[in-house]
C-alpha cells in the first residue's frame, strides 16, 4: 500500500471514529436528559432503584449534563470541519435538545427558590460535600443485635464537654426498612455539624414492614441514649431534634409523636425520649392509604415493585399499618414538624406529606411543608443541587428557631 493510500485510509478511519464519537456523545447526553424529565419505568426491583437514582442525580445536577452536551457540540464542529455534514447536523440537533431538557429542572429550581426567598449558589452547586470523620459508638443491643451511631461535632469543639451545651439532631436513614445504614447520612451529618449541631446518625433493626414497634423503639432508644449522654457530648437535652429520610422520616415522626405510648416503647431502658422538633423528607405518613393513592398512568408507582419482607399488607393487618402511620398519632402536643417532598416522587407520593400537613394544621401543631415540583425521591442525595440548597436553607431556619437557647434568649 502506497503512502497516499495509507493516508487516505487513516483519514477515513479518523472520520469514522469522529462520527461515532460525536453521535454517541450526543445520544448518551439526550438519553440521560430524557431520564431526568420523564417518569422512571417500573422494570422491577432492584433495577428500578438504579434507574430512578440515576434519573434523580441527573436531574439534580442537570447543569453538569448541560456542560457535557456543550462539550459534545465542540465535537460537532470538528466533525463538520472534516466534511461530516450530515453526522454533525444530527449530533447538533441531539445536543441542542439535551441542553434544552437540562434547563427544565434548572428553571423549576429557580422558580421554587424565588417563591421561598432562597438565594441559590452556583459555587455550591459545582462543589462536593465534605463528609468529615465521625466517631462511631454502640448505643444499644436489643435482642443481642449491636446498634451503632455516628457522631459529628461542630468544628470548634475540642471533643470535651464545655460549660455551654448546644442543640443536637438525631438522624434516621431510609431504605424501606430492608436496607440502608447510618453512613448514608454523612453529608447531612457533616453539614449540620458545620451549622453548630451535634449530630447522631443511627442504625436500627431492619427487616420489618411496616416499620413499627422494633424500629421505632430503636429510634426512641437512641434519643434516650443521647439525653443520658448529653454531658459527654456537650448537648442540651432539652434541645434535641429528630430528622429522617423516606422510611427514616416515618420513624422519626412516629418516635416524635408517640412519646410515652405503651404500644411503641423504646427498645432500651431510657426514661425520656421526647424531642423539641422533628423533620422528615419524603416520608410515608399514612400507610393505610398508600395503595389507594393512584399515580397517573404516565408516572408508575415504583413502590409496588418492592415486596414486603414479612408479607404484611394494609388489608391483611390493618391495625399494624394504622399503628405505623404518623397521621394516626397527631395531636396538639406533637412537636413542630418540618416536611419536604418532591412533586415527581414515584416511591412515596407527595400527597403523603400533604395529608400529614393537613392533620397538623387541624391539630394546631406548628409545621412547614416545602414542596419541590419536579424533584424525585431522594433529591437531597444530589448534594448542592437546587432542591437540596432550598431545603437545607429552610431547614436551617426552622431548626434555629425551634432549637434556640431559650435561656440565652431570655437574657
Amino acid at each position: 500500500m502506497t503512502s497516499t493510500a495509507k493516508l487516505a485510509t487513516g483519514r477515513r478511519l479518523l472520520r469514522g471514529v469522529l462520527a461515532a464519537t460525536a453521535l454517541g456523545w450526543a445520544a448518551v447526553g439526550l438519553a440521560l436528559a430524557l431520564m431526568s424529565v420523564l417518569p422512571t419505568p417500573n422494570v422491577g426491583f432492584p433495577a428500578v432503584v438504579v434507574l430512578d437514582t440515576l434519573a434523580m442525580l441527573v436531574g439534580g445536577f442537570s447543569l453538569w449534563l448541560a456542560a457535557f452536551a456543550l462539550l459534545g457540540l465542540a465535537l460537532v464542529l470538528l466533525a463538520r470541519g472534516v466534511g461530516l455534514r450530515r453526522t454533525s447536523l444530527v449530533a447538533a440537533v441531539l445536543g441542542v435538545a439535551t441542553v434544552a431538557l437540562c434547563l427544565v429542572p434548572v428553571v423549576q429550581g429557580w422558580r421554587t427558590a424565588s417563591q421561598e426567598g432562597v438565594a441559590l449558589s452556583l459555587p455550591e452547586y459545582f462543589s462536593f460535600p465534605s463528609f468529615g470523620s465521625p466517631q462511631t459508638v454502640t448505643y444499644a443491643r436489643p435482642e443481642g443485635e449491636q446498634l451503632k451511631l455516628d457522631v459529628w461535632r461542630p468544628p470548634d469543639e475540642d471533643h470535651a464537654a464545655g460549660p455551654a451545651r448546644g442543640p443536637a439532631v438525631v438522624v434516621v436513614h431510609g431504605g424501606g426498612g430492608i436496607q440502608g445504614g447510618r453512613s448514608e447520612e454523612a453529608a447531612w451529618g457533616a453539614w449540620l455539624a458545620e451549622e453548630g449541631y451535634v449530630v447522631f446518625s443511627i442504625d436500627y433493626r431492619l427487616g420489618q414492614w411496616p416499620l413499627g414497634v422494633d424500629a421505632t423503639g430503636d429510634v426512641k432508644c437512641a434519643v434516650g441514649w443521647v439525653k443520658e449522654n448529653a454531658g459527654r457530648y456537650g448537648v442540651d437535652p432539652d434541645r434535641i431534634a429528630l430528622m429522617g429520610h423516606s422510611s427514616g422520616g416515618q420513624l422519626a415522626l412516629l418516635a416524635a409523636y408517640t412519646e410515652g405510648d405503651p404500644r411503641l416503647p423504646p427498645s432500651c431502658d431510657v426514661p425520656d425520649t421526647g424531642v423539641e422538633t422533628v423533620a422528615a423528607f419524603y416520608p410515608p405518613t399514612d400507610l393505610t392509604r398508600l395503595e389507594e393513592m393512584q399515580w397517573p398512568w404516565w408516572r408508575p408507582n415504583l413502590g409496588s415493585s418492592v415486596e414486603s419482607p414479612t408479607g404484611a399488607t394494609a388489608e391483611s393487618e390493618p391495625e399494624l399499618f394504622f399503628l405505623a402511620s404518623p397521621t394516626s398519632h397527631v395531636d396538639p402536643r406533637d412537636p413542630p414538624t418540618f416536611l419536604a417532598h418532591g412533586g415527581a416522587d414515584q416511591w412515596t407520593p407527595s400527597e403523603q406529606s400533604e395529608l400529614l400537613a393537613n392533620r397538623l394544621e387541624e391539630a394546631g401543631v406548628p409545621h412547614r411543608l416545602i414542596e419541590l415540583p419536579g424533584a424525585r425521591h431522594g433529591f437531597d442525595t444530589a448534594w448542592g443541587g437546587w432542591s437540596q440548597q432550598i431545603v437545607s436553607h429552610e431547614l436551617e431556619g426552622f431548626l434555629d428557631h425551634r432549637l434556640a437557647d431559650q435561656d440565652s434568649d431570655a437574657r
